[in-house]
């Protein structure tokens, strides 16, 4: 009897492993929650509510696969959850009124879609990342959140991102290439200023790309050199339907985008593991024949409205130099057409499709054509670790780290009448012909293990022929932390803006540029962030 429990076991085993349901007696039955192998009048409530895999195959959920390796969960994450109060003037203040005005989000040219982005004021973010497989293939999925709802004053659902990566990456193994395939859904980004992060602005100079389908990468040393290769094309799962109105609670979608996609290709070479190079191109567009024809909530025929087309051509270099420290550059050309119907899915500049596009470079009487032109990029340096070589330095001393950064843009687009002569909007912005650039520099000074102090300097000219809308901001900082490489943070900030007479800000639902509103000058902010 003994040896026929262990044959019954071993086939349940196999058929578990295998991915189908296997018999189970009575007799095996543990007092725990099924398993979906032991009678039962329906399925486990923790069962996935989808049907049958291709081939019949029903998963044998909770079961590790046998097949390859030892297999292993992990789970990582970041937040950083601040309060940035921003501090303005009230005009003719009653008497019951204070002279003084609090904003929080602070009332400042900070948006985050805009040229005029600087990450000079904090935000709430928080990314939980769990993944589970082995050497060979692996499950991964993030949860993002862009506001606590312990902090906010409304439920404002389009914060709350939930799952945002989804997707299974395998590793297979070749001789002499590494080779990695990704499968679902993720974010691709290019042009990262910093060595490992978004840098000072948290803007990719190339492209972000978010969208379900594959992106496979491949990697081979030749001598002193490793050769890399990389495309991808990824779609969208949905769309926005013709009866859904634009609003803050589905982060104001547009049922006149149309379904987009993005094909993308790139070529690298690093050598001597010092210097980068890449070449990247990628293709935006959108055929849909439903988009940019909802009119009040009516589908509307409309056989001339032409197809969007994105193209994005780049090159960029990397110099990780050791203790001569970090460099990053990168050229990129924008070509658009009628891309008022491109979703979402890429982001120039932190700017989302074609809309965004049009909205915040090509100007709103373009029709969605036009080209732009970005160059930028980003210098770190550690003093501590220039001085200490050739003994090496791992930041566990006092240490003076010093960042420069900067962008240019300039635009051409349709926005301009049949004599060439640019429009102006509302607000007297010019579109076609402007060159924009920003730059900035920060220092920071670790003293003790628990204390740093940090001073940053940022200036904005969103348009080179009228200085009325350049601003400058000076943040002075004080960082409280466990210990010298400690991965906790407290920041104490203060900063002040030196803004232009026409300084722009954006208010309302949808946020746009508003020259009636008179920015903030000042703000103060805490904010702690933790990371592992």
């Amino acid at each position: 009897m003994h040896r026929l429990k262990e044959k019954i076991g071993l086939l349940t085993l196999l058929a578990l492993s295998a991915g189908r349901s296997a018999p189970a007696f009575a007799e095996d039955a543990q007092p725990v929650v099924s398993t979906g192998t032991d009678p039962a009048l329906g399925l486990d409530p923790s069962t996935p509510q989808t049907a049958a895999l291709p081939g019949g195959v029903t998963p044998a959920y909770g079961q590790r696969s046998i097949s390859e390796g030892e297999w292993r969960f992990d789970f990582h994450g970041f937040l950083t959850a601040p309060l940035p109060v921003g501090i303005g003037t009230r005009d003719m203040p009653t008497p019951d009124q204070s002279g003084t005005t609090l904003h929080t989000p602070p009332a400042v040219p900070d948006d985050i879609d805009t040229f005029s982005h600087t990450g000079v004021v904090p935000l709430t973010y928080v990314q939980l990342n769990f993944s589970e497989g082995n050497s060979i293939v692996q499950a991964n999925m993030s949860l993002l959140a862009r506001q606590a709802n312990a902090s906010t004053s409304f439920l404002e659902p389009a914060s709350q991102v939930g799952v945002n990566d989804l997707f299974v990456s395998l590793l297979p193994r070749f001789k002499n290439l590494r080779t990695e395939v990704l499968v679902g859904a993720f974010s691709s980004r290019y042009g990262a200023t910093g060595e490992y992060d978004e840098g000072r602005y948290g803007t990719p100079l190339i492209a972000r790309v978010n969208g379900v389908g594959q992106r496979i990468s491949v990697r081979g040393k030749a001598g002193n050199f490793v050769l890399m290769a990389e495309e991808g094309l990824v779609g969208q799962s949905n769309k926005a339907g013709t009866t859904v109105t634009p609003d803050v609670w589905n982060d104001f979608a547009n049922p006149n985008e149309g379904t987009s996609f993005v094909a993308h290709g790139h070529l690298g070479a690093r050598g001597w593991n010092l210097a980068q190079l890449g070449l990247h191109y990628l293709h935006a567009w959108s055929q849909d024949d439903r988009a940019n024809n909802v009119v009040n909530g009516t589908m509307m025929i409309d056989a001339s409205v032409p197809d969007a087309k994105l193209d994005v051509v780049a090159g960029d270099v990397r110099v990780t130099a050791g203790r001569f420290g970090h460099l990053y550059a990168a050229a990129s050309y924008v070509n658009a057409k009628y891309v008022g119907t491109l979703s979402r899915i890429i982001q120039i500049m932190n700017t989302r499709g074609g809309p965004g596009l049009i909205q915040n470079y090509l100007g709103p009487n373009s029709k969605g054509n036009g080209n732009l032109t970005i160059i930028g990029g980003q210098y770190d340096l550690s003093i501590g670790k220039l001085v200490s070589y050739p003994v090496p330095f791992s930041g566990d001393g006092p240490d003076l780290f010093l960042s420069l950064f900067g962008t240019v843009a300039h635009v051409n687009s349709d926005d301009h009448d049949a004599n060439g002569f640019a429009y102006r909007d509302a607000n007297f912005r010019v579109y076609d012909g402007t060159t924009m650039w920003k730059a900035g520099g920060e220092l920071t000074y670790s003293v003790l293990p628990w204390l740093a102090l940090s001073g940053r300097y940022d200036r904005v000219t969103p348009d080179t022929q009228d200085p009325t809308f350049t601003f400058a901001v000076v943040s002075p900082r004080v960082i409280l932390r466990t210990d010298w490489q400690a991965t906790d943070q407290i920041v104490i900030q203060y900063s002040h803006w030196f803004n232009g007479a026409d300084t722009l800000i954006r208010v309302g639902d949808p946020p746009v540029d508003n020259t009636n509103f008179v920015p903030d000058t000042d703000m103060i902010s805490l904010s702690a962030s933790m990371w592992w």
